[in-house]
């Protein structure tokens, strides 16, 4: 039973870094979205 919790508790902190790394992938992505979003309106306003 104890070698069983070991295993599962090696899996949870493999995926730990796998998870920072998608989270910062996620808000890089929305930011470059919004600042998509934000030329494309910024444009449209002020007629560029």
């Amino acid at each position: 039973m104890l070698n069983n919790f070991q295993k599962n508790v090696k899996t949870y902190v493999k995926q730990i870094p796998n998870i920072q790394s998608f989270l910062s992938a996620k808000s890089a992505l929305y930011f470059g979205l919004a600042a998509y979003w934000g030329l494309i309106l910024f444009g449209t306003f002020f007629n560029i």
